[in-house]
């Protein structure tokens, strides 16, 4: 998980940036941490136990890149590219998507829970044991993509695909689907209450 180094003001129960005493929140120079991020991404293409939570980032490539045991809660992603990278256990509950692809990404044990997506690109990506519980999802394709294990439950899919997906042991339980199509895929390995599809 997280190296267990929180923020030095007393009443801050966040975890701190690499290589400082300080979260995202309370450092002065916000554009310095997400510059050096942004330059971490370009030059090794790994990132492994940031914590930068409640950030914006807008055209970030982060494609190809490795994203271990990190943290982006509440952060705002506007046409991001994550295409072919790997994510472990990275966190990114409660944060917005909007026109991101996702395209051939493998995610394991991530948590995207109570977040929302807003035309997003997901096709052709093995995202297994991955939280997506919660989630509001609008004009999103995860198309051809292995969801195995996934929970779904309580979320809001309107308007999205999951064309030829593997469904196994998915948990769609409480799901508002509308608009959603299924078609090519094993919804009956999938966990849905009746009379959602």
């Amino acid at each position: 998980m997280f190296e267990d180094r929180k923020c030095v003001i007393p009443t801050c129960h966040t975890y701190a940036l690499p290589n400082s005493d300080l979260c995202y929140h309370h450092t002065k120079d916000k554009k310095k941490v997400l510059d050096e991020f942004e330059a971490l991404l370009t030059v090794t293409k790994k990132a492994k136990n940031v914590s930068i939570v409640n950030a914006e980032f807008e055209n970030l490539d982060m494609r190809l890149a490795r994203i271990r045991y990190s943290n982006f809660a509440f952060c705002v992603f506007r046409n991001c590219d994550f295409s072919s990278s790997v994510l472990h256990t990275a966190f990114f509950d409660y944060a917005i998507f909007e026109n991101c692809r996702f395209r051939e990404v493998e995610s394991r044990y991530s948590v995207f829970s109570g977040s929302s997506f807003l035309n997003c690109d997901f096709s052709l990506s093995t995202m297994i044991h991955s939280a997506f519980m919660g989630i509001d999802c609008y004009r999103c394709d995860f198309s051809s993509s292995d969801l195995y294990f996934s929970n779904f439950s309580l979320s809001k899919i309107i308007n999205s695909s999951f064309e030829d997906c593997n469904l196994k042991r998915c948990n769609f339980r409480s799901v508002i689907i509308r608009g959603v199509s299924f078609k090519y895929s094993n919804p009956e390995e999938a966990f849905f209450k009746r009379l959602e599809i």
